[in-house]
């Protein structure tokens, strides 16, 4: 006997004497508890390995952010759009622990700790070259640092912490309940395999009694044995053969059934697609559409069932799409684009796909139709809006070149600084460009965040005016505030004074040389409504209505002789809206235009 065989026959013979039952019990319960310990190490690691990575990424995205968003801040030394920048990520990100920003000497600008700035994170993750991830532990918090330089690190770099304490409390969250879930299955199996085993153990009588059964054609008889060896095979054996010859003889019974279930299933799901869904005839006319079809182009299904597909294609299309159904009947199954006539006579642009089937010896085809015509509306704009800020950005490019060269040559002291104010002049207008393409990619996302406080009005109004103060004074508009002291209102001050300087931008932008913007307020039933009042050039009544939409702009010409993206309206709408307030307008063309906010009063008078 080799060694250790006596160990083992030790351990397998009391196996080997025990019940059936007894065998499948532990068979079951060993093979549970092996997978489950396999799949739960392998699950736990792909988990930390994914949420580690998913940590990382999302710093990094953030750091990204906060680059490419704080470049202009930091350039013109605003401390308080940088410190609202990295506060809105705090507010946003669960996962971020701490931002700050350090200057180009590594300097620490702002930042989000409470207690004040741990000096000690300084130089503990310089961002040399590109994103640098290192892992800290602050406080007994393990974290993982990512810095992004800015500017390549000649203004400055960004620190975002992204905290490990949540993703450490989901891993022992799931290592909890996978834990739970051995201990149930393990239970479930050991319940299930001994009844099995009691299963497979019924006497050999019952087997006889089972032939005698089925033999007389009661089918429905169930063989309960407990024998432990292959008799208790031929009793499933039985029982399987009965299940069968039952499922035969029932078989046709319930194939009509099934038939006319799988057609109500199919018409359901076609009848839901927002697809639109048609079936042609080998001479291409309407055989079937989907409701999603005839909505698409207006039609009632009668006036459309019969009739060729070529009837409602616009004539100059004809000959493409004779050249498609030339294909289609060749089984080239291309997708393409085309249009047709709707019942209101407008065109509908389509994407088209299609398969050719055989149903009766005949030939059919299926064609899929998606509407693309409000997507190609929108690339359109998206190209209009690109070429638009194309030219403006090349425009004060041009600009600041020349003057520059021609301030470089000039030896008179007036004049070349004339040049330089048209060059400066030029550099305003370029970062009025750059704004715009922020304002379209917080438009897009519409994820402005509030932090509401108590504010006087007079704040909102002050940083407003500060805001436009220098392109007000370049071209002579004098602006006035007749504002009522201490009004008090429940908003979000950097946001409402955004709103707030976006009207004041359009009424110095869009006013009359030497004009005036007047800024005043009125009472009106536990309101305070404020009112920009310009003498420019006013708005037509036509477009009063649609001013307030995204890319909407109330004359082409103004996009070439001010510059703009149309969504500034847009969004200073939503924030008065967001602070449960109105915005509203009033203008005659070539007088002047007014714009109204309404917003709640929290207190009013003297304090």
């Amino acid at each position: 006997m080799k060694p250790g065989t006596h160990y083992l026959d030790w351990f397998v013979r009391p196996i080997s004497g025990s019940s059936l039952r007894t065998k499948l019990i532990l068979a079951v319960t060993s093979i549970i508890l092996l997978m489950s310990i396999i799949s739960n190490v392998h699950i736990y690691q792909f988990q930390t390995a994914i949420m580690t990575d998913g940590l990382q990424d999302e710093g990094i995205a953030i750091t990204h952010y906060l680059a490419e968003n704080s470049v202009n801040p930091i350039l013109t030394h605003d401390k308080i759009e940088l410190q609202h920048l990295i506060e809105n990520i705090i507010i946003a990100e669960s996962y971020a622990s701490y931002v700050f920003i350090l200057d180009e000497n590594g300097e620490v600008i702002v930042h989000t700790f409470e207690g004040g700035f741990p000096s000690g994170l300084k130089a503990v993750n310089p961002a040399k070259g590109g994103s640098s991830i290192k892992h800290i532990v602050i406080d007994g918090e393990s974290i993982n640092d990512i810095a992004y330089p800015i500017m390549e690190g000649r203004i400055g770099e960004v620190h975002v912490g992204m905290s490990e304490s949540h993703m450490n409390e989901v891993l022992s969250r799931t290592m909890l309940l996978s834990t739970r879930f051995i201990v149930i299955s393990i239970l479930i199996g050991t319940v299930l395999a001994y009844g099995a085993g009691t299963f497979i153990s019924w006497p050999i009588l019952s087997l006889k009694k089972g032939a005698l059964e089925f033999g007389k054609g009661n089918l429905d008889y169930k063989v309960n044995i407990q024998s432990q060896d292959e008799i208790g095979d031929l009793a499933v054996t039985f029982n399987t053969m009965a299940d069968k010859l039952k499922m035969l003889i029932h078989e046709k019974e319930v194939a009509s059934e099934k038939i006319l279930e799988t057609s109500k299933y199919l018409d359901a799901i076609i009848s839901g697609s927002h697809d639109g869904i048609v079936v042609l005839d080998s001479d291409g006319r309407f055989e079937f559409g989907n409701r999603a079809f005839f909505g698409i182009g207006g039609y009632e299904e009668n006036e459309l069932i019969g009739m060729n597909v070529i009837k409602i294609i616009p004539p100059k299309l004809h000959d493409f799409m004779r050249e498609r159904w030339k294909e289609l009947q060749e089984g080239i199954g291309k997708p393409y684009e085309t249009k047709i006539i709707s019942k209101d006579g407008t065109l509908r642009d389509l994407m088209i796909s299609h398969k050719d089937i055989e149903l009766e010896g005949m030939k059919k085809y299926i064609i899929v139709i998606k509407d693309v015509t409000e997507i190609k509306k929108l690339d359109e704009m998206k190209n209009d809006i690109i070429s638009n800020i194309s030219h403006e950005l090349r425009t004060p490019m041009t600009i600041m070149r020349g003057f520059s060269e021609l301030a470089m040559e000039e030896d008179d002291p007036v004049k070349r600084n004339e040049y330089l104010d048209k060059s400066i002049h030029a550099i305003d207008r370029q970062n009025q460009m750059i704004q715009d393409l922020l304002e379209i990619a917080v438009s897009v996302r519409s994820t402005i965040k509030l932090n509401y406080e108590i504010v006087d009005l007079k704040d909102v109004i002050d940083i407003s005016m500060k805001n436009v103060e220098q392109k007000a004074r370049l071209e002579d508009i004098t602006i006035i505030s007749a504002l009522e002291k201490n009004i008090l209102v429940k908003a979000d001050l950097l946001q409402l004074a955004y709103a707030l300087t976006k009207l004041l931008d359009n009424a110095v932008k869009f006013n009359k040389r030497g004009g005036m913007v007047e800024i005043r307020s009125q009472h009106t039933d536990g309101c305070i409504e404020i009112f920009v009042k310009d003498t420019g050039i006013g708005i037509a009544k036509n477009d009063l209505e649609k001013i307030f939409e995204n890319f909407y702009q109330a004359d082409s010409t103004a996009i070439r002789d001010h510059g703009g993206c149309g969504v500034g309206l847009s969004i200073t709408k939503y924030i008065i809206e967001a602070h449960g307030g109105t915005v509203r307008v009033e203008s005659v063309l070539g007088t002047g235009t007014t714009f109204i906010i309404s917003l709640h009063v929290e207190k009013t008078g003297a304090m």
